[in-house]
Order: C-alpha cells, then sequence, then structure tokens
C-alpha cells in the first residue's frame, strides 16, 4: 500500500514537473519568433509538428510499459523530452545572437520541437497507467483528479516562471525548462519502484477503435479540443467582444486565464475527494456543466465578470471530465492493457490539440461566438452519448490476477 502511494506521490511530482517546463515555452514563442524574423506560421507548424509525433508515439510508448515496466520507459521519455529541451535551449541561445537563415531556424525549431513532442507523449499515458496499477477500480477518478491537479499546477506555474525568467534572456527560461525535466527524471529513478512488466510476449496490440475505449476517447478529443479552442480564441474574443484595447484586452485575458488554471485545479482536488461517484457519472456531469458555462460565454458575456465567470463554469466540467475519462479507459481493459489503453486515449487527446487550433480559427473567422457555440453542442453531444451508452458494471472489467493482487 505505501509503495502504491509512493508511486503516485512520484507521478504528480513528475507530471507538475513537465508540464511546467512544456507550457513554459509559450511565455516566450512570441518574442523567439520575432527575434529571429520568423512568421507566425513558422511557430505553428512547428508546434503542431510536435503533435502530431504525439499522436503517432503516445500508443507505442504505452504498449511498451506494458511489456518492459513503468520505470524504464517512463525514465526513457522523460530523459529524451529533457535532451531535446536543451538542445532547443542551444540552438536559441546561439541564434538570438547569430540568428541564421530563415530556412534553417524552421527546420532546427521543427527538429527539436517533434523531439519534445515525441518524448513528451510517453509522459501522459504512462503516468496514467501508474495510476491505474496502483489505485482499486473504484478509486481511479479520484486518483486521476489528483494526476490531473498536478497537470493544472504545472499549466501555471511553467508560464509564469517562463516569463519571470524571461527578462534575463530568450534562452534563460528554456535551458531552465530542460532543467526541470531531468529532475522529474531523478525523481523516478530514485523514487518510482520497479514493477513487473504486465506482460512479456508479443500479444495483439490493442486496437485503436477498440469498442472499450470509444466513450472515453470522444470526450479526450472533444474536452482537449475545447481546451486548446479556450486558449487560442480567448485573446481575440476578449478584444472583440469587450471592445478592449491591445493593453487592456491584454490584462483581462492573463487574468482570465489564471482563473480558468485555478479553477480547474480546484474541481479537480473536489473529485479527489467526493468518494462514491462513478467515472460515468462525473463524465456526464462535467459535460453537461462544460455545454452550460460555453453558452454562458457565447450569449450572456458581455462583461469581464461574465466571460471570466462563463468561462470559468466550462473549465470546472472539464475538470470533472479529464479524470472520467482516464478512469473509464483503465476500467475497461485488464491489467496487462492500462499502459496501451492510455496510450489510445492520449492520442486522442493529441487530435483535439491539433484540430482545436485549425477549426476554432477558421469558425472564428466567420463569426467570434462560433467556436464556442460549437463547443456547446459538442459538450452537449458528449452528455447525450454517456447517458446512452452501454451502462456497463465497470468493476467485472476487473480481471482475476487483479482482484488478488
Amino acid at each position: 500500500m505505501n509503495d502504491n502511494k509512493n508511486a503516485v506521490k512520484s507521478i504528480v511530482v513528475v507530471n507538475i514537473l513537465c508540464v511546467a517546463a512544456m507550457m513554459s515555452f509559450l511565455a516566450v514563442v512570441g518574442p523567439i519568433v520575432r527575434e529571429l524574423g520568423l512568421m507566425e506560421w513558422h511557430a505553428g507548424v512547428s508546434v503542431a509538428l510536435g503533435g502530431v509525433l504525439w499522436i503517432l508515439t503516445s500508443r507505442y510508448w504505452g504498449r511498451k510499459s506494458d511489456m518492459k515496466g513503468r520505470r524504464p520507459v517512463l525514465f526513457t521519455g522523460i530523459a529524451g523530452f529533457a535532451a531535446s529541451y536543451f538542445l532547443l535551449s542551444l540552438f536559441i541561445s546561439f541564434a538570438v545572437k547569430n540568428p541564421p537563415s530563415v530556412l534553417i531556424s524552421v527546420l532546427l525549431l521543427m527538429v527539436t520541437r517533434g523531439m519534445i513532442g515525441a518524448f513528451y507523449s510517453a509522459i501522459p499515458p504512462v503516468s496514467a497507467a501508474v495510476v491505474a496499477d496502483s489505485t482499486a477500480p473504484e478509486k481511479r477518478a479520484s486518483m486521476m483528479a489528483v494526476l490531473g491537479a498536478s497537470n493544472g499546477i504545472g499549466m501555471i506555474v511553467g508560464p509564469a516562471l517562463g516569463g519571470a525568467l524571461a527578462v534575463f534572456g530568450l534562452a534563460v527560461p528554456l535551458f531552465a525548462a530542460s532543467v526541470m525535466p531531468a529532475l522529474a527524471a531523478l525523481a523516478v529513478f530514485l523514487f518510482l519502484k520497479q514493477s513487473k512488466p504486465a506482460h512479456t510476449e508479443k500479444t495483439e496490440p490493442l486496437k485503436i477503435l477498440d469498442p472499450r475505449l470509444r466513450l472515453p476517447m470522444t470526450a479526450a478529443f472533444l474536452t482537449m479540443y475545447s481546451v486548446v479552442t479556450s486558449q487560442v480564441c480567448i485573446g481575440f474574443y476578449v478584444i472583440d467582444r469587450l471592445e478592449l484595447d491591445m493593453v487592456a484586452s491584454s490584462k483581462v485575458t492573463g487574468f482570465a486565464l489564471s482563473s480558468i488554471g485555478f479553477a480547474f485545479i480546484a474541481v479537480q482536488i473536489a473529485v479527489s475527494r467526493i468518494g462514491g461517484v462513478t467515472p460515468r457519472n462525473w463524465l456526464k456531469t462535467g459535460a453537461a456543466v462544460s455545454s452550460l458555462g460555453f453558452l454562458m460565454v457565447t450569449l450572456f458575456a458581455s462583461t469581464q465578470v461574465s466571460l471570466i465567470i462563463g468561462f470559468c463554469v466550462a473549465t470546472a466540467g472539464m475538470g470533472m471530465i479529464f479524470p472520467a475519462f482516464q478512469a473509464l479507459a483503465a476500467n475497461a481493459v485488464s491489467k496487462s492493457e492500462q499502459g496501451s489503453a492510455a496510450g489510445t486515449v492520449s492520442a486522442a487527446q493529441g487530435i483535439g490539440i491539433i484540430a482545436g487550433p485549425l477549426l476554432s480559427t477558421l469558425l472564428y473567422g466567420f463569426d467570434p461566438s462560433l467556436p464556442f457555440l460549437a463547443a456547446v453542442f459538442a459538450f452537449g453531444f458528449l452528455t447525450f452519448y454517456a447517458w446512452r451508452s452501454r451502462e456497463s458494471v465497470w468493476l467485472e472489467n476487473i480481471t482475476a490476477d487483479e482482484q488478488t493482487s
């Protein structure tokens, strides 16, 4: 039991450090693009490439952890993430002093950001698999919420730290970001106990459209799509809906994003402490709340306060959904498939990360309210889907070896 608690604590620390490192890039990406004489779409392509590689590799990392054990696969992913970030830092440190050609800058950004995405993609699925291994099925939603709260902390700490360190040079936040996953790798090596592989023989890979994972994958895609939509469009929406100047809109946008971050963490902590609620019920409730929140943003956000309240309500719902779909995926498969299932759901999130900016900005061009109205319908559909999907008795999915372990 103590080993299980220590494993979860280690994973929480790892995710705070790694998410903070990933998000710190957002604080300096704009100035870096300007300093190197690049166009905005150059940065977009490099970030999108990282998302594509996330989709392509997350299932690989999850399945590998089933066969080789969680600790070595997680350590490899984090160490590669740290090394990739260090290479990016070296390039930026050199480039801001001696700017290379645009072609070289774009290529090196694509290579380093692609490496970052490929290695980082090991962290979410293997972390979720460790939590699933260490937690009884009826408590997985609560523990996944703890994992989600750690991600939320990293999402707040990362950009704030990156912005604060940027005064010392644009490469400094990136060097700091490479240190954080290095510390996370050290934590995995020292404190995460090696577990036996779930299986060592070559078995048939979990199908990406496995019927058992359709609901959690749908929830993962729609939720991550809506999260990225909010992040991308909120700044524009504040300018156009509230009719503020650039300075005022930046302040309101920053405060709104901070409020959203704190709301996400608070709800995840609440979910982790409330017992007796099944993952499916958290999913249904969260989807309905998120739909209501985005409806408030679309119809009633005429002031700064009402806009922030609407986004916080939507975020509160998504704070319920994240641990719910992770727990649903874990409870739907056997012990030997935990890594593969977590990787598959993570891939669905990766698709949402790529689709969100593309579709939401396209819709925004027609009308500023359309991206958020689309989120209203998305979560309305998810609510309906969760209610109508087969109400399985998820405790029956525990295999015999899990019951005796």
